[in-house]
């Protein structure tokens, strides 16, 4: 569903339904602590388009996404990535089961050929591991994404530190919870706005 109306609603058709849903998609770069407040505080309210059918639609994904990933099975310390500083996807495993295919030729290979590969495949992975024991270097990553690395590590340590800002001082009064309440949704979204940039969420 999200892929669905995120192809439906490009910048040029509805900039803010674009916009909510990208920021939806970016909620994996949240810490976990911060998912929740950005959610209950606006991101739960979906934009209103005119259009019962998408309206709809989109209810029924901020519902789905509320009750599964928010406040269901799979909470935000499962799927947000805030500290990690490994893969974001599953492109390696993704990548290793290709070649799996492209060896075998076959979707059912015989015992004699998979034992074969997997004797092969044993002796590459060993040999492997010998090398960079014995101080080879890795393969290096290509310029492109060391370069979102590194910007998305930047929008990080900004956001922690901005936000550090606003949870540090104790709010005295009702007026000053509020600002701070603002100034978080104010930082929040410029962040989700900058990693679903950086994503590839366009």
């Amino acid at each position: 569903m999200q892929l669905g109306l995120k192809k439906e609603y490009d910048a040029q058709q509805n900039p803010v339904v674009y916009d909510w849903v990208r920021q939806l998609m970016a909620m994996t770069a949240l810490p976990a602590f911060a998912v929740p407040l950005a959610w209950d505080w606006w991101m739960r309210f979906p934009p209103v388009t005119g259009s019962m059918i998408t309206d709809a639609k989109l209810h029924d994904l901020a519902d789905y996404f509320a009750r599964t990933w928010v406040h269901g099975d799979f909470p935000p310390e499962l799927w947000t990535h805030f500290d990690n500083n490994g893969p974001r996807t599953t492109n390696v495993a993704e990548g290793w089961h290709n070649s799996l295919n492209t060896h075998f030729g076959t979707p059912h290979p015989s015992l004699r050929v998979f034992l074969h590969w997997l004797q092969k495949c044993q002796y590459e992975v060993q040999s492997r591991c010998v090398q960079l024991s014995a101080g080879r270097p890795p393969k290096q990553q290509l310029s492109t994404y060391v370069a979102v690395n590194n910007d998305l590590w930047d929008a990080k340590l900004r956001y922690s530190m901005d936000i550090g800002s606003v949870f540090a001082c104790p709010a005295p009064d009702v007026t000053a919870v509020q600002y701070s309440r603002l100034r978080f949704r104010s930082l929040t979204e410029m962040y989700l706005r900058r990693c679903s940039h950086l994503y590839g969420c366009h």
